[in-house]
């Protein structure tokens, strides 16, 4: 959405990923307002992705798995392009809480602030929303890959599939925190949205 790629171009001069390790893990554990728990939802989403792929790498090419090439090869590219998509919203996360807590700082008598915290609030629900919806959709990817991947791997394939389930439940609480700030009409809308993940047995 436009609102998404408003956060994109926020961070566009200064990635989180580009940090090393141990940059991104001190700054996680400072005092430092982002990265949080959206990003780290993300960034979780972004190592189950990897995890996933490595589990393709060991199984492609290899004649013993010719009869499930096509299908792994298939799934690695939804776990490629899910990856690719778990990176952009680590920094849209960051941006996103950035627009928020902006808002939250206006003055309390400006008649503007109220509107200007209820978007922002959208913004920030929507982003980890959108981390949640994609989780959800790798999980049958990394299901399936558990099942016909190399396995010598069948422990990566697992530890794949936890983190997806992590990073879903991490992104859907900072989801929720932020509905009471919202438009009644737009929290019951990403509400819905996320109870629809939840009737679907991801989120229980």
């Amino acid at each position: 959405s436009s609102e998404l790629r408003y956060g994109a171009n926020a961070v566009a001069d200064e990635s989180l990923l580009d940090l090393t390790l141990s940059q991104f893990l001190a700054r996680l554990a400072s005092d430092a307002p982002t990265p949080g728990g959206g990003s780290v939802a993300a960034l979780t989403g972004v190592l189950a992705t990897s995890l996933g792929q490595m589990v393709c790498a060991f199984t492609l090419g290899k004649p013993k798995f010719a009869p499930v090439e096509a299908q792994v090869r298939a799934l690695d590219g939804h776990l490629q392009r899910a990856g690719a998509i778990f990176r952009v919203l680590v920094d849209e996360d960051a941006a996103a809480y950035d627009v928020l807590s902006a808002a939250l700082k206006v003055d309390k008598s400006d008649p503007a602030r109220a509107e200007r915290i209820a978007v922002a609030a959208r913004l920030a629900g929507t982003v980890p929303l959108e981390t949640s919806t994609l989780c959800a959709r790798i999980l049958g990817d990394l299901e399936q890959l558990q099942q016909i991947g190399n396995p010598l791997l069948h422990s990566d394939a697992s530890a794949a599939l936890h983190l997806a389930r992590a990073a879903l439940h991490a992104a859907a609480a900072n989801v929720r925190v932020n509905l009471t700030l919202m438009r009644p009409e737009d929290a019951r809308q990403i509400e819905q949205q996320l109870n629809a993940l939840g009737a679907g047995g991801v989120l229980t």
